[in-house]
This record gives structure tokens, sequence and C-alpha cells, in this order.
């Protein structure tokens, strides 16, 4: 059975600084970015919590779900200049709090909630993580939203029998771990046969941690397609084609021997019961 064509998508990694706690301001700052790129792209990646930056300030004063006034105007720049925003925001949804991504388009949001909450910032003491993995769609393309610590985590991006194309991750990852953040981009590209698009900060947040960006869109054989200066606001445009995907996978199809997971939670105890026995 011939896979459904799915069209190119031109991408624009926005990697820009933030305005702590300030949703006005990132807005605002948003609004003149995508005046730019209308026209241009189907799609723009934003950084993380890209309406207050990362705090622990920012989880507590988190945009109340389906009221939202600055997700609402986030929703109408998309409509506006056709075509989607990716990104995440922190979120209240009745007595939960979430660090949510976001893919916005002019009638639908698509959601998704971090998984791997990050203890040392204090998303794990404030937050509620995701209790599922979800997928999202968007002309065609299946996506896997991921947000910052996420990355870190492959069992959770495992790529079983192929079921999404791209991952995306959004992420506030700081300037003393940069060398992970790329590293874990192109791995995470190499291990799952997918394009994945990475899109940081950059400049100095409210507790003093500096970021590089160091935004990049990596190929599923792990070559950067396209990249951001470090340490610079920039945006950078890269269109990405299905057929170089598809080609990969079936010549050379890793997925066909992945091992089924999760494993069974019985199975170390199984081991150690065989070990003591012996």
């Amino acid at each position: 059975m011939s896979t459904p064509k799915k069209p190119n998508l031109r991408i624009a990694l926005v990697q820009c600084s933030l305005f702590d706690l300030d949703p006005q301001a990132n807005l605002q700052a948003i609004a003149n970015e995508l005046a730019q790129l209308s026209g241009q792209i189907d799609l723009a990646v934003l950084p993380e919590a890209c309406l207050t930056g990362f705090s622990e300030e920012a989880m507590n004063k988190g945009e109340v779900w389906h009221e939202s006034e600055a997700i609402g105007e986030l929703q109408r720049l998309a409509k506006h200049h056709n075509l989607a925003i990716a990104c995440s925001v922190f979120i209240r949804h009745e007595d939960k709090y979430a660090n949510r991504f976001l893919l916005i388009e002019e009638h639908s949001i698509q959601w998704q909630d971090k998984r791997h909450l990050f203890r040392m910032g204090g998303e794990a003491r404030q937050l509620t993580p995701a209790s599922e993995r979800k997928l999202i769609s968007f002309k065609g393309w299946n996506i896997l939203p991921i947000i910052c610590y996420d990355l870190r985590f492959p069992v959770w991006c495992r790529c079983k029998q192929n079921d999404y194309d791209i991952a995306i991750c959004v992420a506030n990852w700081p300037k003393g771990r940069r060398l992970v953040w790329s590293t874990l981009l192109q791995a995470r590209a190499m291990e799952n046969l997918c394009y994945t698009i990475g899109v940081n900060r950059v400049g100095t947040d409210m507790s003093g941690l500096s970021y590089t960006g160091d935004s990049a869109l990596i190929s599923p054989r792990g070559e950067v397609l396209a990249s951001c200066t470090p340490s610079e606001t920039q945006t950078s445009i890269y269109e990405i084609s299905y057929a170089p995907l598809e080609d990969l996978r079936q010549k050379f199809p890793v997925w066909l021997d992945a091992d089924d997971l999760p494993y069974p939670k019985h199975s170390i105890y199984n081991i150690y019961c065989f070990i003591e026995s012996t």
C-alpha cells in the first residue's frame, strides 16, 4: 500500500529572547516576528514558555485554559498570517497546572502536556505531568510534541512503527548544558528515523541563567539542515520533504527490529528470583 503524499512544510525556527513574566511584551515581539514571516512559512516554532519565560513564578500564573486572552491572541495571529504556531505555555485547568505544548491553527488548538517535569527548576513541585502521550497531525504530517527536559528520555520519544514523522522540542535549555541539547537532538533524529526540530531561547532570564539557543532542524540521518547562530535573536527557515524520510525508512527499516516497549513490569523481578534460586 502506498503512503499518502504529504506536502512539503516550510518551517521557521524562531530563536528569540523572552520577557520574564510579561505576556503582553512577548506577544508583541511574536506578532512583529510573524509579520515578517507572513506568506513565507507553514509553521513557526517558538521556545518553551513563550509568554512568560521559565520560572516558578510563571508556573503559578498560568493562563486559564479555554479563557486565556493571550492564547486567543496567538490564534488570531495564526489566522491573520495563515500559518500554525508551535510553542508551550504554563496553563491552569481547574485545580491543575501544566506546561502545555500547543500547536495553534486558525480553527483548532492541539496540545500535549510536558511529561518529564524538571525537578531542579521546581516543575515537579508545581505542575502535573502528562498521563499519556499524544501525537499531533498537521497537513498530513504526524508530529511528536515534546518540551525541553522530555528530550532526555528516549523511551517517551520512541517512534513506534513509524507513528510520527517529526519530533518538535521547544525549550528553555541553559548555556551550561548546550552540548547535551545539541547531542540529544541529533540522537533522537537518528534513533527514530525522523526529522527533529529543537527551538531554544536566547538571552538571560530573571534567575541569571544564560541561554545560547542552538536551535536546529535535524534530518533523519542526523544532518543539521538548518540552525540559528548561537546567542543571537534569529529566525531560520527550512523546507522539509517527506520523500527522503520515506526512502530512508524503506531502505533502512530499523523500526522492524525495535524492542516492544514498555517492558513488562515483572521482568526485572523475575530475573532477581532466578538469580536467588540458583
